[in-house]
């Protein structure tokens, strides 16, 4: 029972693995550990004896989950193969190495395909491996599906064990840990099955017990488990910077919407809707990064400063409150002095000033938005050091983009503050209610 819990478990887990793998970016690598992944996935799954059993039903071909799921692994291990010649520092000394493993896992796929055709089959409850354990057909299909796995375990403690040796303390290194955990519990497993045939073809049966399978079931799936682990490990780490900067992208919302109203030439394309951006959930770091520099971008053209302070955010509320319509004073608009690098077509963005204080890179980010009229004279701006009036503070956010959204979420609490102040500190007029003018009004 315990066994069944743990192989369930161990299910769960690779195919939540699988499916964030798939539904996040992925680079050329990262996609070629997604495939290794999912392949892993369906070799367990078909490994399932309730799912192995459905499937040859369903197919109606006694044993073919076996092939499927050893076929499956024979694929992932020459995955392994494919990820140790991209991270390999000297792919090139190595490459007679990987085709002799590619070929050779290539010969092995063929020769368990011409063996599970000529093996004695039936459709019974357990595969053909354990009914027919021992002879000599059946000895040489688990002999060659136990090689397929051994070439990618081997390439698991190539590729993980010096990296988890060298590297900094941290999920990253801990994660290391456990893949080479992994292919050593898996070459257990290995020897264990290479030693069940072999038993049987001297005669013995002395591995047929329950505590037996259960022992070699329970190295499988720990086996898993820890690979599961190891990979998820430094995933979380991925997981939980998402969430906080998801999280940041809406709270910052408010104050971008206010500030993008006064100043809609900062917008980097189309404005988000509201709904849309709740639900996008791929790249929020980009939208985050968008976000930064177009609250940046708006401060400089409505108050001519980007610092964090009480004052920054009571000068920005301002300028917004002077530029929406029916204000007294729309030609004053901008609050404070005037805003470096205005042109026939109004004031223009001065994101350029601002990625050469604190957000580098913020150039790249405008091209790929396709956003070539804003900030089309920034740069002359920044050549000449607009950074602002005398006197004005700066961000504090630095060329750190964490950074700099801490600061700008601490500027959002302080601008709605300076709003609440300002409403509380509105008298309201009644007309004859405590009017001076009116002798006991």
């Amino acid at each position: 029972m315990a066994v069944d819990v743990l192989e369930i478990v161990v299910l769960v887990a690779f195919w939540a693995f699988t499916i964030w793998r798939f539904a996040t970016p992925q680079t050329p690598r990262g996609k070629a550990v997604r495939l290794v992944v999912l392949l892993a996935t369906l070799s367990f799954t078909f490994n399932r004896r309730e799912i192995s059993y459905a499937t040859d039903t369903l197919l109606h071909v006694p044993d073919i989950s076996v092939p499927l799921k050893n076929l499956a692994t024979v694929a992932a291990s020459a995955g392994m193969v494919h990820i140790v010649g991209l991270l390999s520092p000297d792919p090139a000394r190595w490459a007679w190495l990987r085709r002799a493993a590619y070929a050779l896992l290539s010969v092995t796929a063929v020769a368990m395909c011409v063996l599970f055709v000529l093996a004695p089959r039936r459709p019974a409850r357990y595969d053909f491996v354990y009914e027919h354990a021992g002879e000599p057909l059946v000895t040489a299909y688990a002999v060659l599906t136990q090689l397929g796995l051994t070439v990618g375990l081997v390439c698991a403690l190539v590729l993980f064990r010096p990296t988890g040796r060298a590297g900094a303390p941290g999920p990253l290194r801990t994660g290391l840990w456990l893949l080479s955990a992994a292919a050593v519990v898996g070459l257990l497993f290995m020897a264990n099955r290479v030693v069940y045939q072999v038993s049987h073809a001297a005669g013995s049966r002395a591995l047929d017990g329950t505590a037996a399978q259960d022992v070699s079931r329970a190295l499988l799936a720990t086996m898993l488990l820890l690979f599961a682990a190891g990979g998820a490990l430094p995933a979380l780490g991925g997981l939980r910077r998402w969430t906080s900067r998801y999280v940041a992208l809406q709270r910052l919302r408010p104050l971008w919407a206010q500030l993008s109203a006064a100043a809609p030439g900062v917008v980097l394309g189309d404005p988000p809707g509201r709904l849309g951006e709740l639900f996008a959930l791929r790249s929020v770091e980009l939208r985050l990064y968008r976000r930064v520099i177009e609250i940046r971008d708006a401060q400089w053209l409505l108050a001519g400063r980007a610092g964090d302070g009480a004052e920054d955010a009571a000068a920005l509320r301002a300028a917004v409150l002077a530029r929406r319509p029916g204000a007294a004073a729309t030609a004053d608009a901008g609050a404070g002095p005037a805003t470096p690098g205005t042109g026939a077509a109004g004031p223009v963005s001065t994101s350029m000033a601002l990625s050469g204080a604190a957000l580098p890179g913020a150039d790249a980010v405008r091209a790929a938005s396709g956003a070539d009229a804003v900030g089309a004279d920034a740069s002359g701006a920044a050549a000449h050091g607009a950074v602002g009036p005398p006197g004005a503070s700066q961000s504090a956010g630095g060329p750190d983009v964490d950074a700099e959204v801490r600061a700008l979420l601490g500027l959002a609490r302080r601008y709605r503050d300076a709003a609440v102040q300002g409403v509380v500190a509105t008298p309201v007029h009644f007309t004859g209610h405590n009017d001076p003018t009116r002798p006991g009004g």
